[in-house]
């Protein structure tokens, strides 16, 4: 059986789920998906998605909190680990760290180290694995998918998605100025004068700034800028999805949010980026 802690954001987790099932698949075997509530995402997933019976959902016990990653470097340390673990109900633990030290380094290989336990435990906001094939198995509750439905019936063939990411993304802010979009957008408009643009940003400087250019010319979702409540991760979420609907996506740079709603619907993505010292 895999335990399996996603960790981050939305799009992050999503993406680990969807390796998670990937690893389930291959192996054969079980996976329970713990769903931590915290400051990065601070909603249940029975308000964000329908349960399923290919994976099943679970809040975070208390003694997961103690777990440890099985790959210590001292052989005390890694007898201290294998009892801890063990009365947790743990046989082996892969932890972030594995996969910079060991797994993309090709010093472990994840499948082989899993099927050799009864119970792994793999906390992560890494993928792993072909799991393009696993989002399908993600879908939204039904107020949800009525919301994104009223938003994408605005939509025409020639609607392009934009995300920019901003707040406390500071490789997207950096990489990906304001500047970099309102260039390719109005390149987009040349091309193709029938052009709609849907805008999906965590900042609502940016949406005024995009609109005081474009004008109707954008269609946006109105929602709730924030990680800390039920309805800004469900607005999160409808704002995903309807970027999954455009014909092609303007992305932002290092922004699993760009690169998983990309990916919902297996469309194009670009990402928009310049280098820093430019």
């Amino acid at each position: 059986m895999i335990i399996l802690e996603p960790m981050g954001g939305l799009a992050n987790r999503m993406r680990v789920i969807a390796s998670g099932l990937w690893l389930k698949e291959k192996l054969r075997t079980d996976l329970v998906v713990i769903w931590n509530e915290n400051y990065e995402l601070s909603c249940p997933y029975n308000l964000l998605f329908e349960e399923n019976d290919i994976f099943l959902i679970r809040q975070k016990a208390r003694k997961y909190h103690y777990v440890k990653t099985s790959n210590q470097t001292s052989l005390s340390q890694k007898l201290a680990t294998k009892i801890i673990n063990k009365l947790i109900g743990v046989d082996y633990c892969i932890q972030e760290p594995d996969f910079y030290n060991l797994i993309w380094k090709g010093k472990l290989d994840m499948c082989n180290a899993v099927k050799k336990h009864k119970v792994t435990y793999i906390q992560t906001c890494q993928e792993f694995g072909d799991n393009l094939f696993a989002f399908q198995n993600f879908k939204p509750i039904l107020p949800i998918r009525e919301k994104i439905g009223l938003i994408t019936k605005k939509f025409t063939a020639h609607t392009t998605g934009v995300h920019i990411r901003r707040l406390d993304h500071v490789i997207s802010i950096q990489y990906s100025p304001i500047e970099l979009f309102i260039n390719k957008m109005r390149a987009e408009l040349d091309n193709q004068k029938n052009t709609k643009f849907f805008l999906c940003t965590d900042d609502a400087e940016v949406e005024k700034a995009i609109i005081a250019v474009f004008g109707d010319k954008i269609i946006t979702y109105e929602k709730e800028l924030s990680r800390q409540t039920i309805k800004g991760m469900q607005d999160a979420l409808v704002d995903l999805y309807c970027l999954s609907s455009t014909k092609k996506i303007l992305g932002s740079y290092w922004s699993s949010y760009s690169d998983i709603a990309s990916r919902l619907n297996n469309i194009e993505l670009e990402v928009l980026k310049t280098s820093k010292d430019e």
